[in-house]
């Protein structure tokens, strides 16, 4: 796009003098100055070459100006230098207009990038499936798909997996709770036990168990029927809320089957033990991540025998490491911080390749309503669930305030703020900029249109050419994001397109008498509908025609 043509002409033009044929343009950059006196791009190139070729920074820069000053054409309007060494480029009118036409032939592609296919295993959500997901997992199921889809949009092939913890000591708390509830609905006392879940839900699954199975049926079946049961149909509403949020999972990895049934554990202490990274100790089975970057060893076996969480992490991420994945991605709540080195140590001891493993760790969602807080506990019961969110909030909305802003920052849920419509809600805001969009479009007679025939040079007024310029950053932000994993970028790089054509829509009629002016901005209006679609798509939120 824009910048990869510039770059090209830059290089061109430098190549031409044999004094800077021998430069590494590998190094050739752009970037876009703060100061917007400096002009649309500015490189460093000068400072960068200044000691190879034995020249003052700021001599270079000039030089090389003069270089690009004696063969630019119509391409560039104003080429100039800036202390210690930039060279800064003003864009001409015309360059910015006809990129319009590219816009508009990529279509959905536009943005996009070609990359090798990088596969890509990125684990993210992974809620405990022992109560229905709430607001904390929200923040990471929206950040992690809208990852997903910028980096499948960028190149990468991306694989969603959900690692499935159905096993262990909460998994059996779950299946006594389920138990306590449905001798309860069959009139027999049975405590939950302590630590127990309490939330009503619970009572749900009771009465649906109840009525598929007689008293005597379920006065006959054992603890792992119950949890077995509270399992599967948990995941089964963990899988439905997700779609509601047009989410889904390519590959669901259990735990219990995959970890433990399968023996997959054993191979792994057998393994950790022949390359001499375990020892015993008062009982337990500890792993050497002390002498793999981490500052302690740590229990990866108990004196009863059972392993500990941290061991079954490990058993999977070297499950993991064994498929052929390039990048292991893993989207964690903050919380997770210190668990990272501890991993990281023990996947050094196991791997060769641990500059795979990478990871985003999302902050804390805090929702507030009435001004207080709203507590959030499976086991006592007391939180909000996706389910709520979405019967009270378009899923539009939630998705796109859970990637507003930057994943390493808290957010707080305001219940009373968030109403669709308010002020507080900038996915409406971008939406309405769409949806008007498509009704001046719907108003212009298209069948004929060809944007090759346009006369875009009549776009010329600057909330036109700021809007051009806005339009031609979306390659540049989407990269961006992909490179940093922020979808957050494009968030904002959305309400900042919206804001600018919302004050463009206030004062300028598009279809005018002139047929060649509203052509022109017809042909920048489609451009915009295609960043629009684009653009939401890559956050998971809908693009309708009509508000």
């Amino acid at each position: 796009m824009l910048q990869e043509k510039i770059l090209e002409k830059i290089q061109s033009y430098l190549l031409q003098e044999k004094e800077f044929s021998d430069l590494d343009f590998t190094k050739l950059n752009l970037s876009v100055p703060k100061n917007i006196n400096h002009g649309d791009f500015s490189t460093n190139f000068a400072l960068l070459n200044s000691s190879t070729l034995r020249s003052k920074p700021l001599e270079l820069a000039e030089k090389m100006r003069k270089v690009i000053e004696s063969n630019k054409d119509d391409f560039f309007d104003k080429i100039t230098i800036e202390k210690p060494g930039f060279i800064n480029f003003v864009i001409s009118n015309k360059t910015y207009q006809s990129f319009l036409k590219e816009v508009s032939s990529l279509g959905s592609g536009f943005g996009s990038m070609q990359n090798n296919g990088t596969k890509v295993l990125l684990e993210f959500v992974s809620a405990n499936p022992t109560g229905f997901l709430h607001l904390g997992h929200l923040r990471n199921a929206a950040v992690g798909d809208s990852i997903s889809r910028i980096l499948s949009f960028t190149g990468y092939n991306v694989t969603k997996e959900y690692y499935l913890n159905d096993y262990g000591n909460q998994i059996a708390l779950l299946g006594e709770s389920l138990k306590a509830r449905v001798f309860e609905k069959l009139g027999i006392d049975n405590q939950i036990p302590e630590g127990g879940y309490k939330g009503d839900y619970l009572i749900e699954i009771a009465e649906l168990l109840v009525s598929k199975m007689g008293k005597e049926s379920l006065l006959g079946e054992d603890l792992l029927f119950f949890s077995n049961f509270a399992v599967d149909y948990l995941r089964e509403q963990i899988e439905i809320d997700l779609k509601e949020l047009n989410i889904e999972f390519d590959t669901w990895f259990s735990e219990r089957k995959q970890i433990h049934e399968s023996k997959y554990i054993a191979e792994i202490y057998n393994l950790l033990s022949s390359l001499n990274g375990s020892y015993s100790k008062d009982g337990a089975s500890w792993i050497k991540t002390s002498e793999f970057g981490d500052n302690d060893d740590w229990v990866i076996k108990k004196s009863d025998n059972s392993s500990t969480y941290f061991m079954n992490d490990i058993a999977y991420h070297h499950n993991k490491f064994n498929r052929d994945y390039k990048v292991i991605l893993n989207i964690w709540g903050a919380d997770h911080h210190s668990h990272i080195s501890r991993l990281k140590a023990s996947m050094r001891l196991l791997s060769n390749d641990l500059d795979k493993l990478q990871f985003v760790l999302i902050q804390f969602v805090r929702l507030v309503k009435d001004g207080e807080d709203v507590s959030m506990s499976k086991r006592s019961g007391t939180y909000i669930t996706i389910k709520d969110m979405l019967e009270e909030f378009n899923g539009d909305l939630v998705r796109f305030l859970m990637v507003s802003r930057s994943s390493d920052s808290h957010f707080d849920f305001d219940l009373d703020k968030c109403r669709e419509g308010s002020d507080e809600n900038p996915i409406y805001y971008i939406q309405y900029a769409n949806a008007r969009i498509n009704s001046i479009l719907k108003k212009y007679n298209s069948e004929s249109f060809d944007i090759e025939n346009v006369d875009l040079s009549l776009l010329n007024s600057e909330k036109e050419i700021a809007l051009i310029k806005k339009i031609l950053d979306f390659p540049v932000v989407v990269r961006e994001a992909s490179s940093s994993l922020a979808p957050h970028k494009v968030a904002f790089y959305l309400q900042e397109l919206a804001s600018i054509f919302h004050g463009y829509y206030k004062i300028t009629k598009v279809l005018v008498e002139d047929q060649s002016v509203s052509s022109a901005r017809i042909s920048l209006l489609y451009s915009l509908r295609v960043v629009f679609a684009n653009g939401l798509n890559l956050l998971g939120v809908s693009s309708p025609d009509r508000m």
